[in-house]
């Protein structure tokens, strides 16, 4: 009769080669989740980029129309109704000024007939007394016409993409931390008074090591595998250096972008405002010289005819100029919060050129740190590049154990350190 055959032992790794594979799991998953969080940040930045564009494109365009399009006719109209209504109290016994008032209230009528309702001449809903149309009020209505438009909001995005990096960042520090604790662990030497044997039946794996251990080495081989062990930490370091680095070149790049669409936009829109309010102006100041002129005319004619009629439409007419200067004033104001205007259009409709060469300054600024941010992960690539190599050297200097192919791995070390710091200085 057989003897039964006994069970065949367990097999369980032993605590060290757990901490290290439990210590590279934690490195693994933090870099994975890492590079998926700061690929989230990129995707943010790029959408307040393409939010930024949206918004300030209409932005460009309501301006334009309310500016260009609605608001010349709206002071035409206005101007004239002035005029007429500065003639009408002269009375009918001035023929003169009686033809003038035809003229001019004539002139508005066929405007505003020829208006279509939704336009600012084409109702009186926009009408101010003696001072034209309201303008930033119906600039104010027409964004409401657009609110998918003026609801983006590119700096609750960058926010959120600023909150994605920063836990990404958290992450990085996290994989960093591991690489640190298996560093530390794999120095220690565990006290023998620590270890315990292994059970019955149980039989413990120490082979093989997956990171460098310098405690557990034959003394004369232990600074080879301390270099070993830094070479192996540098190719869990930079990567992450890498993902911090491109995360905050994506960030550079993007606020470089909105800003130079913002700037666009304020030099568009503020020129906009700017040459309604000149040609409005200009349009006063030549009602105002017409004033003259026939205040001039009349007095250089005024022992060969009775130029009283001139002279009260001259009188009238340079009154109506002063209205008009008030009512250009009026209708060409930068818009402000109260108007119920967009913020953005406020600030692009309030900017000067004084302004401009700051904002051009912050846009080079932001595309200078995208070339700092975007030369660091270049380093940092060619350093992790060089680490690698220096891994294989390393292997193989272990391998043949040949001492003097040590200085290899530990030059292609030492200079993958030294790009790592000039990327960070």
């Amino acid at each position: 009769m057989t003897a039964p055959t006994p069970p065949a032992p367990r097999t369980r790794f032993s605590l060290r080669i757990r901490v290290q594979i439990g210590l590279i799991l934690v490195v693994s998953l933090t870099t994975l989740v890492c590079t998926w969080q700061f690929s989230q940040a990129g995707g943010a930045y790029q959408d307040a980029v393409r939010e930024d564009v949206k918004r300030q494109a209409a932005v460009q365009e309501d301006v334009r129309h309310l500016y260009a399009d609605e608001a010349p006719p709206a002071f035409l109209v206005a101007a004239e109704e002035a005029r007429a209504e500065a003639l009408s109290a002269l009375g009918k016994d001035n023929s003169l000024a009686v033809s003038e008032h035809a003229l001019a209230s004539r002139t508005a009528f066929s405007l505003r007939q020829a208006a279509p309702p939704e336009l600012l001449v084409g109702n009186d809903t926009y009408l101010t007394r003696n001072l034209g149309y309201d303008v930033p009020r119906r600039l104010a209505n027409a964004q409401e016409r657009s609110p998918d438009m003026y609801a983006l909001n590119p700096d609750a995005t960058l926010r959120e993409g600023d909150r994605w990096a920063s836990w990404g960042l958290v992450s990085a520090g996290t994989a960093g931390a591991a690489v640190i604790a298996a560093a530390v662990a794999a120095g220690v030497l565990r006290p023998p008074a620590w270890r315990r044997p292994p059970r019955p039946g149980v039989r413990v794996l120490r082979e093989p090591e997956i990171i460098p251990q310098p405690a557990t080495a034959p003394p004369d081989d232990r600074r080879t595998v301390w270099c070993h062990l830094v070479v192996f930490c540098l190719l869990f370091f930079l990567p992450l250096g890498q993902l911090a680095a491109a995360g905050s070149e994506q960030r550079a790049q993007a606020q470089a972008a909105r800003r130079a669409v913002q700037l666009t936009t304020d030099i568009a829109a503020s020129g906009e405002r700017s040459a309604f309010l000149t040609r409005s102006v200009q349009a006063a100041h030549a009602a105002d010289i017409r004033a003259a002129v026939r205040t001039t005319l009349a007095l250089e004619t005024q022992q060969a005819r009775d130029t009283r009629p001139e002279l009260e439409v001259a009188r009238a007419e340079t009154a109506v100029a002063a209205q008009l200067r008030r009512m250009a004033e009026y209708m060409g104001r930068a818009p402000v919060r109260a108007d119920g205007v967009d913020p953005s259009t406020v600030t692009a409709l309030s900017a000067e050129p004084e302004q401009w060469p700051a904002m051009t300054a912050e846009q080079n600024r932001q595309v200078a740190l995208g070339e700092q941010a975007g030369n660091r992960a270049l380093l940092l690539a060619a350093a992790t590049a060089i680490g690698i190599v220096a891994e294989y050297l390393m292997a193989a200097a272990i391998a043949t154990r040949r001492r003097r192919w040590l200085r290899w791995p530990a030059a292609a070390a030492v200079l993958s350190v030294a790009l790592a710091a000039v990327a960070f200085v």
